[in-house]
Order: C-alpha cells, then sequence, then structure tokens
C-alpha cells in the first residue's frame, strides 16, 4: 500500500508540475504578446508610425526548447508603397548589424578560426601599409585600431560610393590608433573583414555583392535559413514601410538600401522571422551537431575586454558578440548579444552563454522590427525571459 500511495503522490506531483509550467509558459507567452501589442498600439496612436515586430522566444518551458514566434502591429502594417503587407514568419526585415555575425560565420565556412591580416587576405586590392597589416582577430574583437563610426561623419562621404572609391582612400590612410589595445565599433572594419573572408581581389563593380550572396547562401543552407539574403530593388515592395528614431515614415521615393554596397559584409542583410530563429537556434547550440560545433565554440567562448579608444566604458566581446552579464532570480548568467540599425529598422539577438556547460543554451530570443526600438524591446523581454 505504501509502495502504492508513494508512486500515486509521485504520479500527482509530476502532473500537477506538468500543468504548472505548461501554466507559466502560457503566462509569459502572454505577458509577452500583450506587451508588444501595446507597443505597437501606442506607437500608433502617438506617432502615427505602423511599427511592426516579430520576436522569436526560445525556453525550456516555451514549446519544449524549439522556439515560438510573436508578431504584433500587423493589422495596420504597409510596404513602402502605402499598400497593405502581410505580417508572419515570411515578412523580411533589414536585420543592419547582425549581419557582422553572419560575416563571421562566413569566415569560419570558409577559412577556420581568423588568422592573417587584411594584407594577406587580399593582397590586390592596394591598401596602405599600416591597413594592410590589420588582423582580423583584431578587427573580430572590435579593437581594429579604426574610429569608432557607427554615428557617421568619419570618412568622407564619396569614400563608400565604390570598391574603387573606397580603396583609393585606404592606399594611404593611417589608421588613428594602434589596433588590439582600446574598443572601437568600426563599421569599415567588418566590412574589411567580410571582404577579407572572401578574399577580394578586384574593385569591379558588382564583383563583392555578388562573392558575398553566393557564400552567405552557403552559410545560411547550414541552418535551412533560405530566405536570408542581400537586398535588391525587387524585395522593397516586400519590405514593411521603415521609421526613423523619431518614427516618422521613410517616404515611397527612399531607396531602402541598408548599406553603401561597400559595406554589405557590415549590414547588408534582409531576413525574416523564421530564418532569424533558425539563426537563434543554431548559435545557441539547439540544432544537430550543435554541441560539437567548433565554429561557435571558437566564436562565443573567448571574452575580450579593452577601455574605449575615444568614450567612456570597456565593453566586453568575444568574437562578433558582445557579452552582457544579467541578474534573475535564477543568479548570474551572460547574455551574448547583437543589436543593429539601419535607416527604418532595428534588430536585437541574445541568448545565454552556454559554451563548456555541455547543454545548449537554454534562452534566447530576437527582435527585429520597422521601428527604432529593437535594442530595448529585446533587452527588456530577456529580463522577463530569464525569469521564467
Amino acid at each position: 500500500m505504501a509502495t502504492r500511495r508513494a508512486f500515486l503522490k509521485a504520479a500527482a506531483f509530476g502532473t500537477a508540475y506538468l500543468f504548472s509550467s505548461r501554466a507559466r509558459a502560457a503566462d509569459l507567452m502572454s505577458t509577452i504578446q500583450s506587451r508588444m501589442d501595446d507597443y505597437c498600439a501606442r506607437t500608433l496612436a502617438d506617432s502615427g508610425a505602423n511599427v511592426a515586430i516579430s520576436m522569436g522566444l526560445v525556453a525550456p518551458e516555451i514549446g519544449g526548447g524549439v522556439g515560438q514566434m510573436i508578431f504584433a502591429g500587423g493589422s495596420s502594417l504597409t510596404n513602402p508603397f502605402g499598400e497593405p503587407l502581410p505580417l508572419d514568419e515570411r515578412t523580411p526585415f533589414e536585420i543592419g548589424s547582425i549581419s557582422k555575425v553572419f560575416s563571421q560565420g562566413i569566415y569560419y565556412m570558409l577559412h577556420g578560426p581568423y588568422s592573417g591580416t587584411l594584407g594577406s587576405h587580399m593582397p590586390a586590392m592596394g591598401m596602405s601599409p599600416a591597413v594592410a597589416d590589420l588582423t582580423l582577430v583584431n578587427l573580430a574583437i572590435y579593437q581594429p585600431g579604426l574610429a569608432q563610426d557607427n554615428q557617421g561623419g568619419v570618412y568622407p562621404r564619396w569614400v563608400l560610393e565604390n570598391l574603387e572609391t573606397l580603396f583609393r582612400f585606404l592606399s594611404d590612410y593611417n589608421p588613428p590608433y594602434q589596433q588590439g589595445t582600446c574598443y572601437a565599433y568600426s563599421n569599415l572594419g567588418w566590412s574589411l573583414l567580410a571582404m577579407a573572408a572572401l578574399g577580394l581581389d578586384s574593385r569591379e563593380p558588382g564583383m563583392l555583392p555578388g562573392l558575398y550572396a553566393q557564400q552567405l547562401a552557403a552559410f545560411c543552407s547550414r541552418f535551412s535559413a533560405n530566405e536570408t539574403r542581400l537586398f535588391s530593388p525587387e524585395l522593397k515592395p516586400r519590405l514593411p514601410r521603415g521609421h526613423t528614431k523619431q518614427l516618422e515614415a521613410l517616404p515611397p521615393r527612399a531607396p531602402y538600401l541598408p548599406t553603401q554596397w561597400p559595406h554589405v559584409g557590415a549590414g547588408g542583410i534582409i531576413s525574416c522571422a523564421a530564418d532569424m530563429m533558425q539563426f537563434l537556434l543554431y548559435n545557441m547550440g539547439r540544432l544537430p551537431g550543435g554541441l560539437t560545433d567548433q565554429a561557435l565554440a571558437y566564436q562565443q567562448r573567448p571574452s575580450f575586454t579593452s577601455h574605449s579608444c575615444s568614450a567612456t566604458g570597456s565593453p566586453t566581446t568575444s568574437y562578433g558578440w558582445f557579452r552582457a552579464k544579467r541578474q534573475s532570480s535564477r543568479g548570474e548568467t551572460v547574455v551574448l548579444n547583437k543589436n543593429g540599425g539601419v535607416a527604418g529598422y532595428t534588430s536585437w539577438m541574445g541568448f545565454t552563454q552556454w559554451q563548456g556547460t555541455g547543454a545548449p543554451s537554454p534562452r534566447g530570443l530576437f527582435v527585429l522590427s520597422n521601428g527604432p526600438d529593437s535594442t530595448k524591446l529585446g533587452k527588456n523581454m530577456m529580463k522577463l525571459l530569464l525569469e521564467g
């Protein structure tokens, strides 16, 4: 009898725990959905901006850790020409600087761990000795020796018109800092790293986007992200209408080109929620082979900290990813994260560190939006996800 009572008690506890876990997951998803709906409704009411959110969430209590997507702001969404646009897992968004961690994936796919310099990978491109000597390791850990340029105004506007103008400028350019000694967020540095990954040897128009698109498709095929690509004009009618930091809609005549073509490896990628979920699961080690993937271990495990070259603070990074300590009721953890922003769009992706634990990352999320607040929304929802 005692054994039977113990069995029934254990069974009852297990059933109660299962329903409790499902209830917590339902409450969490409901809370996040409600907050995203409120954000989009408030933005529309206050600013007249049709801002939409595509979000993917991964946690053990949400669908067994396989990921779930939520969407907000779709009822009034339009494309750049004011035509109604459906919001679903295939709706494309410009992802901005999350492109950088795609570029580093391409590099590892082609070459393995970072090695060499810009000059050793691109000897025919005609860079100054100081630029040619920049190492790919220093570029990838945000200690490039180059100036911080994510707010613009660093280089003459003509420099990024095409590869010819860029490398003409770099042929006698001397970086302002000693590489490997201080932090600077350099879009130029990541653009050059992506070119080095491809072994670029020509300044001809179309060469860089053609090569990059080919290798991007090959990299994304590894985790079934088959709709991730570079911008092309025929994609414009499929995009949600973009909005500025002031929540002003971009005019229909805006080109919607995320970056100048020399910058494609730093911010030129278009993706969708379905593909970004696959990329998130891949980086969390949740796809087949993820736990032993040497590329993920190499990119995510190291930690580098350096004082800023030109501002306050000492950011900590891995290769490509930023590292942020976060507190929750479960204790302290580190969230690897990367955000993005180009004209009209923002993005954010983050997941808890997992390298060395023997298990995949338990929690992560991404945000895609045609508005300015993905980073704020992503960080806030990550707090909820960490609490569970």
